[in-house]
């Protein structure tokens, strides 16, 4: 009998030494700052020109668009010396060679040596 007394008196202590041995972790919830909120961050803006129909800033863009027939076109082939077009059925896109280590477009990739069209 004198065994199950002391082992409910243990369970009892350590019990109460639990709950008294917990702390309280702050106040009340607050705001953690989410994404409707500015934490001083900048945010980066595009910049668009006034007119949108001016044709100074296409050339500019080095994403322009053209016309192109995939069913007659290679899928990647070059537009001009420096310009290569990748076909698509929506348009051809044109992508200009403007890494200085590979200035040309040959077969329709950018490389150091130019084609056989554009020596």
């Amino acid at each position: 009998m004198a065994a199950y007394k002391n082992i409910v008196v243990f369970l009892v202590l350590s019990a109460l030494a639990i709950v008294l041995g917990q702390t309280q972790q702050g106040g009340p919830p607050g705001s953690q700052g989410g994404p409707h909120q500015n934490q001083g961050r900048k945010r980066r803006q595009i910049e668009v020109p006034e007119d949108v129909n001016d044709q100074s800033g296409i050339a500019l863009n080095p994403l322009n668009w053209t016309t192109c027939d995939v069913t007659v076109i290679p899928r990647v082939s070059c537009h001009d010396c420096n310009t290569r077009v990748i076909c698509k059925p929506i348009g051809g896109l044109l992508k200009g060679c403007t890494n200085p280590l590979r200035p040309h477009c040959n077969r329709g990739i950018c490389s150091a040596v130019p084609s056989a069209d554009c020596v």
